[in-house]
Order: structure tokens, then sequence, then C-alpha cells
């Protein structure tokens, strides 16, 4: 599979509907997205409360199906992963990782021999860490640094709240707040963000701009308990 084909997959993969109180709330949500002619449809869903979440995601096209899920507790608006797997079958090679998040180790369960000695305190999956900054962003925080366990290194992620806008969706128009992620000075690569605050902080827009081509993504359809579905 391409490499800028993965990297729409990595870019579809996970975040979350936050509600104004800077709570999870379950949710369902679908995305579409486009790659050079090839079409994507990607679905997210959270469940759970109290101390017991899972997040599922799924992205389907004719080069490859991804499946993805974390289950993880949240506290005091923080987020504490316990299980993470990814699958990706199709063309290309084919992958599987699964980890568990136990007390100052990340185990590496498809390869024990990448486990994670001695990881932060605030170490986080591929996807919690998306999840993570929803809440923040909700909360009004500054501070948007994460640390994600990634085989035996922790890579580290910065955003930054850069301001607002309104967006003519595929939904009707809608205010939002833009969050960009924070790169080495001179990176060839670019990701913004756009949440929703009148929309319980969804993801309405993400797009990422490489070498001068542009790959984005936008919601098309997501509902909430107690809320009506909305789609395109």
């Amino acid at each position: 599979m391409p490499v800028r084909q993965s990297i729409l997959f990595l870019l579809l993969a996970s975040f979350a509907v936050i509600s104004r109180a800077q709570v999870l709330e379950p949710f369902s949500a679908t995305y579409s997205a486009s790659y050079n002619g090839i079409k994507v449809k990607a679905e997210r869903k959270l469940s759970g409360n109290g101390d017991d979440w899972r997040l599922d995601f799924r992205a389907d096209s004719f080069l490859a199906d991804i499946r993805e899920h974390s289950r993880f507790s949240l506290s005091d608006s923080r987020i504490t992963p316990r299980h993470y797997e990814y699958h990706r079958t199709g063309l290309g090679r084919n992958r599987h990782t699964a980890l568990n998040f136990e007390d100052g180790r990340v185990v590496n369960i498809s390869e024990p021999d990448r486990t994670l000695e001695n990881p932060p305190g605030a170490i986080h999956d591929k996807i919690s860490y998306q999840l993570q900054l929803a809440l923040d962003v909700a909360a009004g925080k500054e501070d948007l640094v994460y640390q994600v366990a990634d085989g035996k290194r922790v890579r580290t992620y910065r955003f930054a709240v850069t301001g607002t806008e309104t967006l003519q969706t595929p939904l009707g128009p809608v205010d939002t707040v833009k969050v960009e992620r924070v790169r080495e000075e001179g990176a060839d690569r670019s990701t913004y963000i756009w949440f929703a605050p009148t929309w319980n902080h969804a993801l309405v827009k993400l797009m990422q701009e490489e070498n001068g081509e542009t790959y984005q993504i936008s919601l098309t359809k997501f509902s909430t308990p107690g809320d009506s579905s909305r789609q395109d």
C-alpha cells in the first residue's frame, strides 16, 4: 500500500465527540475522504461510561481495510489507556499490533521484544491521545503536548490552537476551533484540525499538506445520545 495512502488512513484514525463539560460522551461518526480519486469511508464509535470506555475505528477502500480500537479509563478529564489493537489487511503487507498498558511498561503482545519499559506516566496509544487532545481543546488548555507509545519508542506530539473559523461543510456552516500540529522548523508536512464547539467539539475537518499536495477528510454524519443524527 502506498505510503501516502497509509498516512491518509492514519489521519482518519480517531478523534472523538466531546461534551461542553469536557467529559466523554458516546457517539458514532462517519467521514469521507479522497486520495488521488480513491474513495475512503471511515467510521468510528465511542462506547462506555464511567471508568470503562472503548473507541472503535474502521476504514475501508479497495486498497486496504483497517480496524483499530482502544480501551481506556477516564478520571478528572484524563484518559489512561489499558489496551490497544490495530489490524490492517489488503494490498501490501498486513499488519497487526496489540498492546497492554501496565504499571511501568507497555507490553507489546504481538512483538514482545518491542515492549516499552518505564514509559512516561501520561503515555497514550495512537488514538487515545487524539481523544485527549479534543478534551483539552474543549477545556481551553494551551499546553497540548502528548507522549505516544510507538514500538519501543515514545513519540512527542505537539499542537497549538491557531484561532476560530466558520466552515462550509456538507452538513451546513459550522463555527470551529482550528488546531495545528507543531512540527520542527522546515518540515515539509503540515496538519490542521477543526473542532466544532457547538457540536460537542466533534472533529469537522482534518487537512494535511505535504510536498504541494493536500489530503482532506470531512464529517458526513454523526450522532450522540439524545441528539438527532446529522448527515449529508
